[in-house]
């Protein structure tokens, strides 16, 4: 080459604007194939639309960090990789790619970042010459760029270099605190500097979770299309039909597959189990903030499985998994959360989905073992009252804490609770009334019938003084006593939402005694009810949620049942 055209080419080069497409567009011009993608072809972001905001977060110049906290198998590393040979080839700076320890940086720099390199133009062109220069963990690219692909177990190799992108993949492998030691390497960048962490669900409280609840928390949420009500992929909304075990009780799994299928937590529209139906979901989803006071610099994503994989695979993985934990494996089922719905474990702490088997007995049976006090039998009434009807749930319990469902009803009038309590021989002081709603009124029949008034509360736990001066935690509050006059006093109480129906549903699922048991003759709509909430991480801390507008009054009397028996102290303790 003349030396004119040699100088021509240096000069053209030198003052060619970098290309400013989104990180997408571009991605799809000269990204001709992801080498280890089941999709084969050249990148579209067709296939993973919510990798559009997370890719374009990561050269945004006003984003320092950048957290993502996806499901396994979901393009979340894509995204990474993608990003990457967008910033070699427009944004150079010295970059650090880590991964848990030295071997998997090899693994991950030889099996994937090279190969996706030699499968993009732009970025294979800046090649280094010199073939030493062109290590696998190690490139010195021509335009003056270094990445280092290396492990963040080894602590010196997070203190050596001064960098501009940072990229920790699978985080919640890490050791505690190297994400920190990582991340001061970008300071002498000041605002140039930029951190990208990515990783599947791990643990509370670890750094990984803690980082991204720093972040304005963004999750994947779709439009339902008839009633356009904008909601996250929720494992609660997931159902099979009741009708998949065989004779022995067993899962046919082919029929778990065939009837699962997805619900609107609003209005109950089915979404049948089809990839066409998840990409016109996914087509009019987008990223909504779930912690707006985060700082501007800091974007959070988060997506599960369901955006991505068929509904039905994860029923039988979650279902396996389910029987797994009943022999007393949890393994299969942290994974489900983890690496399928991208939670924490330690912030699950356990699964709450149960399915309701009914018991060989019928309602109004007798139970020789069910207990009494001082001859009468033990037997609980509540009701959850409303404006124009009372549903009633009345339960024989036994002194162990096992229980069995002997009616539940819906009631017209004040005098059918008595008259229902009257029928059964449940002591007065063992009606209980939900006194959220009317509460004068409630109060005013508990004064004068000696009924006992409870109200759920966001508390966790109420403290209790005893006689020798110490103090205990309770799920249920000291007994408060409501004047309405002369002489009429009603007992209440507060119980935790929280702790309560978590105790209830640990009952349900109970294998050993104590038994948590309904007739064979239970109605639907109690069974309905029952799964009516879920539990769910709401502003920084755990709730029970109803499911759309799900009625929840039978599950309501049911978390009453198990706040009296507490304080029988039939199940629980301090």
């Amino acid at each position: 080459m003349p030396e004119s055209e040699y100088l021509e080419s240096l000069w053209c080069e030198a003052w060619t604007p970098p290309d400013r497409k989104d990180v997408w567009m571009w991605a799809e011009q000269h990204i001709e194939n992801i080498p280890y993608s089941p999709i084969p072809g050249s990148f579209r972001v067709f296939n993973s639309p919510m990798l559009k905001e997370v890719m374009q977060e990561m050269v945004n110049p006003r984003t320092r960090l950048v957290s993502i906290i996806a499901a396994v198998q979901s393009s979340k590393s894509t995204a990474i990789e993608v990003a990457l040979c967008y910033i070699i080839a427009n944004l150079p700076g010295p970059t650090l790619w880590l991964d848990q320890n030295d071997d998997d940086a090899r693994d991950q720099a030889e099996g994937r970042l090279r190969k996706i390199f030699d499968c993009c133009q732009p970025v294979k062109a800046l090649y280094p010459a010199d073939k030493y220069k062109l290590r696998n963990t190690t490139i010195h690219f021509a335009n003056g760029m270094t990445l280092w692909v290396t492990g963040a177990y080894n602590k010196s190799n997070l203190q050596r270099r001064s960098i501009r992108w940072l990229i920790g993949d699978e985080t919640w492998r890490w050791p505690q605190g190297h994400m920190a030691e990582a991340e001061a390497r970008t300071t002498a960048f000041g605002w140039l500097g930029k951190c990208i962490f990515c990783s599947q669900g791990g643990f509370a409280g670890d750094d990984t979770h803690a980082k991204f609840d720093t972040t304005d928390q963004r999750e994947w949420m779709f439009t339902c299309p008839h009633c356009g009500k904008e909601q996250a992929y929720a494992w609660s909304c997931i159902e099979w039909s009741k009708d998949c075990k065989d004779a022995e009780g067993n899962y046919d799994f082919r029929k778990v597959r065939a009837t699962t299928y997805m619900r609107c937590s609003h209005c109950q529209a089915r979404f049948e189990d089809r990839d066409d139906v998840r990409r016109d979901l996914n087509g009019n989803a987008r990223f909504v903030p779930q912690n707006p006071n985060a700082a501007s610099e800091y974007v959070g994503f988060h997506w599960n499985a369901l955006a991505t994989m068929s509904w039905g695979m994860l029923a039988e993985l979650y279902l396996r998994a389910k029987a797994a934990a009943r022999k007393g494996d949890y393994t299969q089922l942290q994974q489900f959360y983890q690496k399928r719905l991208a939670l924490s474990w330690d912030e699950v702490h356990e699964d709450f989905h149960v399915e309701n088997t009914p018991s060989d007995y019928r309602m109004g049976d007798f139970w020789a073992g069910e207990g009494n006090i001082g001859g009468v039998p033990l037997r609980l009434l509540t009701v959850d009252v409303q404006r124009e009807c009372f549903y009633a749930v009345l339960r024989a319990w036994a002194l162990d804490g096992s229980s069995r469902l002997m009616l539940c009803d819906k009631l017209h009038s004040w005098d059918d609770i008595a008259a229902l309590a009257e029928k059964y021989g449940v002591q007065s002081n063992l009606v209980f009334l939900d006194c959220g709603y009317q509460s004068y009124e409630v109060y005013g029949h508990c004064a004068e019938r000696g009924w006992t008034a409870l109200m759920g509360d966001r508390r966790a736990t109420f403290t209790h003084r005893l006689n020798d001066g110490k103090q205990v935690e309770r799920f249920y509050s000291p007994k408060r006593k409501i004047t309405l006059g002369y002489q009429k006093v009603a007992d209440m109480y507060f119980w935790s939402n929280l702790n309560v129906k978590d105790a209830l549903f640990r009952l349900r699922r109970n294998t050993s005694p104590p038994f948590w048991e309904i007739p064979a003759n239970v109605p639907q709509d109690y069974l309905d009810m029952m799964d009516s909430e879920h539990r769910t991480y709401d502003k920084g801390r755990w709730i029970w949620k109803q499911i759309g507008n799900r009625d929840n009054h039978y599950l309501d009397c049911e978390a009453m049942q198990v706040c009296g028996a507490i304080m029988l102290k039939l199940v629980g303790g301090e």
